[in-house]
């Protein structure tokens, strides 16, 4: 009978990678898609693209009442950018939207959705 000894120290360090490994699974758990009754992720949702649609078409109706070149229509033409840029920042972000088109926030304190509520506060 062969019995291998460890040392305390051989012991400690493999208790703490086994703790590190258990904490890690713990407060960073694999990303769910639909970690939310009823909320699907703004990039792929189709009432989030239609909301997107609808704002813009909406703007540029706008500006079909002023010339090219002048300050409202500049103004327009700078706001129908800030939007579609808002909207890609939100599909890009791992925002959660439901039925409505609309991102939801998740504060229910976990730390995948952490960005939504701990950076705005």
């Amino acid at each position: 009978a062969n019995i291998v000894e460890t040392s305390y120290g051989e012991k400690f360090v493999k208790n703490w990678i086994s703790t590190l490994l258990i904490c890690a699974f713990i407060a960073f758990p694999s990303a769910a898609k639909a970690d939310i009754a009823g909320l699907t992720p703004c990039g792929e949702s189709k009432a989030f693209a239609q909301r997107l649609d609808a704002s813009v078409k909406k703007l540029e109706s706008r500006l079909t009442k002023y010339e090219t070149g002048t300050p409202p229509a500049l103004a327009l033409q700078k706001q129908i950018e800030k939007t579609k840029n808002r909207f890609e920042r939100y599909g890009k972000a791992g925002l959660l939207c439901g039925t409505d088109g609309l991102p939801h926030l998740i504060t229910d304190g976990r730390w995948n959705h952490s960005g939504e509520f701990v950076i705005p506060g």
